[in-house]
């Protein structure tokens, strides 16, 4: 076997095996070029060997995206090369100083992952054509998630868990591709009590905001009675029933009775019954109100200060005079501006009070658990 040749053979063994480069291609000038990323300290590049086989060639030249070139004299340096390919490299008078072991540092190629992903039934993938973006959806639990990553790095762009998570920071640990998918995976088993509890509240209350629930979202407003809600917020989505806050909204005069209730109430909590069931017993109802199935949605309740549905926040009016005689409503946003115009408006214990703008009644709301 000529020198090419072995040497041929070792490059493959150790760029194509060890460090996930893709295939070799040869070129009529008797050199070989490999290139493909490579993760180096969590990070991926960009990498482009060239080698000649020529039998008298001693040097290896390395181009990566942050455009080092580099040689070396030895096929077996090639991994210690990667390892501290990133950043500032340690150089001295003989080239650069590493003591790494070339097997046990074995990077696989992200993209050999997602060929090995690439049939499965628990959800689809979607990869775009220069191979730099991809997303998993349609999971088997539920159509509606999602995880956008972006390629080779993997990083996190976009997921459908709540907002409140912070998915980035809960799998930093980990590397490779099939790790993240799998935690992603058990993620959704242990959120399902989460979405399970406010599957009846979406299905069966006149939902107020958000106005479009998603996966996202781990709260929701829905009326319990004219002019009344009940905003319901899972601190905490992997532990929803110790993490609720349970508020009523609406005139003081309505809102006091109805949370002596509900306090009253949490004592004969059945937790075999959800979320939904729990709030019928409490305030003894049959059901909660709901959107007329005939009528489709109902109409558009317009805020008595900015004059809009929709608020530039994107909530609708909520926040109800305390003058049963008065029927204005407003946006929790433009009724907080109205109070910064107010000499008399203060606040006491997150507690803000002010004046209706209309018929001077006292109004008091706590801005600060409904905007959040």
């Amino acid at each position: 076997m000529e020198r090419s040749e072995v040497l041929q053979t070792e490059i493959n063994l150790v760029l194509e095996q060890c460090l996930g480069l893709l295939p070799t291609v040869y070129s009529r000038t008797n050199k070989m070029c490999l290139q493909g990323p490579v993760k180096v300290a969590n990070k991926w590049i960009q990498t482009k060997v060239q080698l000649s086989l020529l039998a008298n060639s001693e040097n290896i030249n390395i181009q990566t995206q942050h455009q080092h070139r580099l040689k070396i004299k030895k096929i077996s340096e090639i991994s210690k090369l990667m390892e501290n390919i990133s950043g500032e490299n340690q150089r001295t008078q003989d080239g650069i100083i590493c003591n790494i072991d070339l097997w046990a540092n074995h990077n696989r190629n992200v993209y050999t992952e997602i060929a090995s992903l690439w049939q499965s039934e628990d959800y689809d993938i979607f990869l775009n054509k220069n191979c730099t973006y991809m997303r998993f959806e349609k999971f088997a639990y539920d159509k509606q998630h999602y995880l956008e990553l972006a390629l080779p790095s993997i990083q996190i762009l976009k997921h459908s868990l709540p907002s409140c998570i912070d998915l980035q920071l809960l799998v930093k640990e980990l590397t490779g591709l099939k790790p993240l998918l799998q935690k992603f995976l058990v993620f959704l088993e242990e959120l399902k009590p989460f979405y399970e509890n406010f599957t009846d509240i979406d299905e069966l209350c006149q939902v107020v905001q958000p106005s479009k629930p998603t996966t996202k979202e781990n709260w929701r407003m829905f009326v319990l009675k004219e002019r009344v809600f009940l905003k319901i917020e899972f601190k905490d989505p992997f532990a929803p029933l110790s993490t609720m806050v349970v508020n009523v909204v609406g005139p003081t005069e309505k809102v006091g009775p109805l949370r002596h209730i509900f306090d009253d109430g949490l004592r004969d909590w059945d937790p075999n019954l959800n979320v939904h069931k729990n709030l019928l017993r409490i305030f003894d109802l049959c059901f909660f109100p709901m959107p007329s199935a005939i009528d489709g949605e109902p109409p558009p309740i317009f805020c008595h200060i900015c004059c809009c549905h929709n608020s530039e926040l994107g909530d609708i009016p909520i926040v109800s005079c305390d003058n049963a005689n008065c029927s204005l409503i407003f946006h929790t946003s433009c009724l907080k501006k109205w109070f910064t115009t107010l000499k008399e408006s203060k606040v006491f214990l997150h507690v803000a009070f002010g004046f209706c703008p209309f018929c001077r009644t006292k109004i008091s709301t706590t801005f600060k658990e409904m905007l959040q």
